[in-house]
Order: structure tokens, then C-alpha cells, then sequence
């Protein structure tokens, strides 16, 4: 577990763990809060096809993490839909963050958004739910939530955003 440099709180930017198909709750709780602390908002893609990242040497790991050299065939498509759909969601909210971003990653979710809050002295990192569905309880039973290993591994603080309750319509992101 990584631990922080000194007494202070990290000064860097807000961090959300978004993909295609999230609620688009995540985000805009990051935003609020990224608004309310005066930080910028950092959102975050893990390609989806990139968790074998993890199984390189230790010392390459981190930086293909953060700075992926390659991205699948249909990644880039995927980026900028997704990059569209939260700066309309972001147009569409009283009092947006100072600025954002969006940073693609590569390898194991949980591990990747770790690395970036670390490389960016992030202040908080903010993730959803699991999504609902047989595949995505079997993908959190084998892999584990992120979420959880988030808030095990990380002496950030870990903001879930639960969006799974049933009966509940919220807009999604591309």
C-alpha cells in the first residue's frame, strides 16, 4: 500500500474511474465534489482489453499503465465517444470543475487508478458501483470490485457512488 509523502492531504486533482455504459451519477458526484474543493477533475478509462498489462516485468507495469503505448482497434472510437459524452454532461451541471481531462489507461483497473492517483497526488478518487447483470457479478467475483480493492489499497480517500439500485433510471455514459 502506497503511503503519503507527509501530513497533508494530497493537492492534486479529483479522480473518477469511468467506462462505456456507467451511470453518468459517478461522474457528476465527481464533479460536485471536484467543484466544491477547487480541484481540477481527472476522469479515467481503463481500456477494457489491457488487463494482461499486469503481467509484464514489475518495472515496465506502471508506466505502460499510466502512458499506454498501444490501444485496441476499437479504443480510440470508444475514447472519444466517451470523452463527448462528459463534456455534454458536464455543459449540463450549475457549477462544473474548474477544468478536466481524460486520461486512457491500461491494466487492472483497481491497480491502474492507484498508479495515476499516485502519479498526480490525487485528493480523492471517486468510483461506482458494479454494474448489474449475471457476466459483471461473475467478473466481481473473479477479479474482485474495484471499488473494494480500492478502499483496501489506497490511503486516499475512496468515494463510492452506489448505482445499482433497483428502480433506478440515471443517463448513461457512451
Amino acid at each position: 500500500m502506497a503511503e503519503p509523502a507527509g501530513d497533508d492531504p494530497a493537492v492534486g486533482p479529483v479522480i473518477v474511474g469511468l467506462h462505456r455504459g456507467q451511470s453518468q451519477a459517478v461522474l457528476l458526484e465527481a464533479a460536485q465534489l471536484a467543484a466544491e474543493l477547487g480541484r481540477p477533475l481527472l476522469c479515467a478509462y481503463v481500456s477494457e482489453d489491457s488487463y494482461l498489462t499486469e503481467w509484464d516485468k514489475p518495472d515496465t507495469v506502471a508506466g505502460e499503465s499510466l502512458h499506454p503505448s498501444e490501444v485496441g482497434a476499437g479504443e480510440r472510437d470508444a475514447v472519444l465517444a466517451l470523452t463527448a459524452a462528459i463534456d455534454a454532461a458536464l455543459n449540463d451541471i450549475d457549477t462544473p470543475p474548474e477544468s478536466w481531462s481524460l486520461r486512457l489507461l491500461a491494466g487492472d483497473p483497481a491497480k491502474a487508478l492507484g498508479r495515476l492517483a499516485g502519479e498526480t497526488d490525487a485528493r480523492l478518487i471517486v468510483v461506482g458501483t458494479h454494474r448489474r447483470g449475471f457476466s459483471n457479478t461473475v467478473e466481481n467475483w473473479l477479479a474482485g470490485s474495484v471499488s473494494a480493492r480500492l478502499t483496501h489499497d489506497q490511503w486516499r480517500p475512496v468515494v463510492v457512488v452506489p448505482v445499482t439500485a433497483k428502480g433506478q433510471s440515471t443517463p448513461t455514459l457512451a
